[in-house]
This record gives structure tokens, sequence and C-alpha cells, in this order.
């Protein structure tokens, strides 16, 4: 892969599956255990779900989960084994399809039940339930759930597997979150009181696993937390027991030394102020690379920090290396990673873009190349 990388457009992401590894354990340990459906839609978060699903399931996941059938289908064609929930919406069309996958549909329109009743597969079909808890995007509400209920106990060769929320703000907001898991554990009240409790109860997405234990219930279901990345660094702090595990990397492709005037890149927006060594480095803003951080951001050579000078374009993106020992095409660029004695996390570039480290991964284009480490 290294040879690949050095024969084609020098930019690349390597992942560390033994971070990935030990985040999961960690993960394990906190819940004392209990069931972990790992979240890999939008493919593991940018980071390849073929491969992060394996290492996972190697370690012990319960299950996975995704956003569409496009990506569980995709995890079957993969070999992966363990049962796979989608999260999002399912065509009725494709219901046979998740059946004979051992795919779980999530029902979370009481409308569904009506073209869900016309499902005539011999193979059951495995759902589970979202209650609406006050996200307000998907899910039945509880004033919904004893009507829809009493329809799924009469149609035949549908199981309801589990039920689950999603919590708006359990890293910002600790009162609206009580308050969800006050409405959902009325849910479970309900169901339990007439034994129509199904045996997955799931709710904890990765800040929830951290601040709120009575919400772990019987799974937890961890997306970003896996990568060893706060779900939100302002108000989370992981500590060492988690570990980030990717760096985003690329070449020196080009070295100009500029005299003092020069303007840099599409509009003229930077000027060099002296005789400047400028470089390009082959990465913009179709990879990961918000436009904003064009003449604010800052890349590592050498171990050193230097800035993004003119505007980031599609593909490419200029850098002052004014001043760096021994610099030439080839030399490493760290955009996200360690280099030397300075690191630039995640977290931290994804806040000096106006953004959270989900738009960032998800925002890693196919083009770039990924190295399991």
């Amino acid at each position: 892969m290294e040879n690949e990388i050095e024969m084609n457009r020098p930019t690349w992401v390597e992942v560390d599956l033994e971070a990935i590894k030990n985040n999961f354990l960690r993960i394990q340990e906190k819940v004392s255990l209990k069931s972990v459906i790992c979240v890999v839609k939008a493919d593991a978060y940018g980071l390849g779900a073929s491969k992060i699903a394996s290492t996972l399931e190697e370690v012990g996941a319960s299950a996975f989960a995704v956003a569409s059938m496009e990506e569980a289908l995709s995890l079957r064609d993969s070999q992966i084994k363990k049962p796979i929930l989608v999260l999002g919406y399912v065509d009725t069309r494709n219901l046979h399809l998740a059946s004979l996958n051992e795919i779980r549909i999530t029902l979370f329109d009481k409308d569904f039940l009506k073209r869900i009743n016309d499902y005539k597969n011999e193979t059951p079909l495995k759902i589970h339930v979202k209650i609406d808890t006050g996200m307000h995007r998907l899910g039945i509400s509880l004033t919904e759930l004893p009507s829809v209920f009493e329809e799924l106990n009469k149609i035949k060769n549908v199981i309801v597997e589990g039920i689950y929320t999603h919590f708006a703000s359990a890293d910002s907001d600790p009162e609206y979150t009580r308050f969800q898991i006050n409405q959902f554990n009325e849910a479970i009240k309900y169901l339990k009181d007439r034994n129509m409790l199904p045996k997955i109860v799931h709710a904890a997405n990765s800040a929830a696993l951290l601040n709120f234990e009575e919400a772990h219930y019987s799974a937890v279901r961890p997306g970003i937390l896996l990568y060893g990345i706060s779900p939100n660094p302002q108000t989370l702090q992981l500590g060492t027991d988690f570990r980030e595990a990717l760096a985003i990397k690329t070449r020196i492709v080009k070295v100009t030394q500029y005299g003092k005037g020069e303007r840099i890149s599409y509009g003229g927006t930077y000027k060099t102020e002296k005789e400047s060594l400028i470089a390009t480095i082959p990465i913009g803003y179709a990879d990961c690379v918000p436009r904003n951080l064009s003449n604010r951001g800052y890349v590592l050579v050498k171990g050193l920090k230097a800035p993004i000078v003119g505007n980031i374009t599609m593909d490419m993106m200029m850098i002052d290396v004014t001043g760096f020992p021994y610099i030439h095409p080839g030399n490493e660029v760290v955009i996200v990673g360690s280099q030397g004695q300075n690191r630039i996390t995640l977290e931290e570039f994804a806040s000096l873009s106006k953004t959270i480290p989900y738009e960032i991964l998800t925002r890693l284009n196919k083009r770039i190349k990924r190295i399991y480490k």
C-alpha cells in the first residue's frame, strides 16, 4: 500500500486498528461488558467500514449499526457476520433482503405498519422500534406506543427484537438528556408491565455512554468514541484511556522561492511580506480540508507548524515553510496527527475549521488512500 501511495497522489489516511481495538475494550469495561452495537455508518465515519467492522467483530462487537440498506448489504458482502441494524429508512421492497441477510430494520413511523403488514416472506423479519423522546427527527411518540405494539403483535413473521431512542444533547445538556431518559423509561415500563418489552434496549450514543450510566440499558451504541475522538471536545475530555485512531498526511510536491509582494492562490488573498519559501501540497477542500482554513490554518512539516497561505483550492493548497530546514519535494506533511514533538488532533483541526470532528471525518474523499496499521 505504501508503494501505491508513492506511485500515485501522495495523500493518505493512516488508521490505527490497534487504537480502535483499545477504544472498544475501554468501552466494554465502562459498560460492564454489556452488548456494544458499533456504529459504522458513513463508511465507519470515513475510515473504511469493511476493515473497521472486521476488526471490531474480532474483538467482540455484539452488532453493528448503519444508516441504510446499502451500507448494511456492503458489510454482508465484506463477510461481516454479526447482526446489523439499519438506523434509517428502508424501502418496503427491501424487506425480504433484510430478512434473508439477517439485517434488522427500524420502525420509526406508525404509518410504516401498513406497509410492513404486507410482509409475506417465510424468513422472520427482525425489527427495532425507535421511540422519539425529544430528538424529534425519527421515532414514534409515547402516545403512539400502545397502538403500534398492539398492531405489531398481530403481524406474523415480524419479531420485535429491540427498542431504542436517540439523545439530542447528551454532550451538552444534562437536564434535557435526563428528560429524554425519563421519557424512555416510561416506554420501557409500559412494555414491561405488559410482557412486551423486547430483549434489546439501547439508547446511549458516545456522549451518553460517557456521561449517563443510567442510559446504558442492555446495550450501548457508540460511534465516534470507537475512533478515540470526543463527541464534544469542549465538554468531554477523553483522557489517556482512549487513543485517536487516525492521521491525515500528504507530501510536498513543489517548493518555490518568491520575492516580497507576490500573490498566492485564487483571488490573491495572501501576499508575501518578505522573500518566502512556499510549498504546494496535494490536498484540498475536495478531500477534507475546509476552505475556511485559508490564511488561518496550519500543518506540520519537520515537526514545525507551517501556516496555510492563500485560498485552499479543490485539490491543493500552499503552505509557508520559510526558514524550515532542508525543505524539498517529498517531505511529509501532517494535516492531523503527530510529527516530532508537535501534534494536531482532529478536535483541534475541527475547532479551527469552526465545525465538528464528525464532519471532517465524513468528508474524507474516496480518492485518499487508507493505510491500516
